[in-house]
């Protein structure tokens, strides 16, 4: 009798190479996080494997025994190479890969965080401002897991700082540029809030 096999859609979170044969792959996506292995190609006419943060669907073949499922077949629907284009937005991504890895196992409904993931990937494509897409990402990520950051962190602002937080928050990132400047320092205080008043890895 053949294994399953499980048809899912998501972004390479990080990769790396374990053993001769195989590269292992984080993935985020509509079925959530998912740890999976990728046999290496040595033919140059085959399909080449997806890179860093490129949004692929793939179809999943479970191992004969307890281990890693395996990616029986691949296809790369988004390619976002131009993320390494710019250093910023790049490090911005691979913050919100980490993060992902870190707090994404077990979600619920993970469809909703897989929307935030693929709206902030392409923010930065657009040259978003990074802080800005950083800050939006977290506050949606924390809101959809139930968090109290409206009413913990946001609440606990000065009243200067609300109201940029507020306006950032309101607006699409592409038009939040004025506040750039002070974006950061509003990042660093929702990132100290998350780590110590939630279980999330920040």
């Amino acid at each position: 009798m053949s294994c399953p096999e499980l048809e899912i859609r998501g972004t390479v979170l990080n990769q790396e190479e374990t053993g001769e044969n195989f590269v292992r792959l984080h993935l985020f996506g509509e079925a959530g996080l998912r740890l999976c292995l990728l046999r290496k190609i040595r033919k140059l006419s085959a399909v080449s494997p997806p890179d860093l943060f490129d949004e692929v669907e793939i179809t999943l073949q479970a191992p004969k025994n307890h281990g890693l499922p395996f990616i029986k077949e691949h296809q790369v629907i988004e390619k976002r190479m131009s993320l390494a284009f710019d250093m910023e937005c790049f490090d911005a991504a691979g913050f919100l890969a980490r993060f992902y890895i870190q707090n994404g196992e077990h979600l619920l409904e993970p469809l909703h965080f897989f929307q935030i993931l693929q709206n902030a990937l392409r923010c930065l494509i657009d040259k978003g401002h990074p802080s800005t897409v950083l800050l939006k990402s977290l506050y949606l990520f924390a809101r959809q897991e139930g968090l109290p950051v409206k009413e913990s962190w946001f609440a606990g602002l000065s009243p200067q700082t609300a109201i940029l937080a507020q306006n950032v928050l309101k607006l699409p990132v592409i038009e939040s540029k004025l506040y750039s400047e002070q974006v950061p320092q509003i990042l660093e205080s929702l990132r100290q809030w998350l780590s110590a008043e939630t279980e999330l890895v920040c």
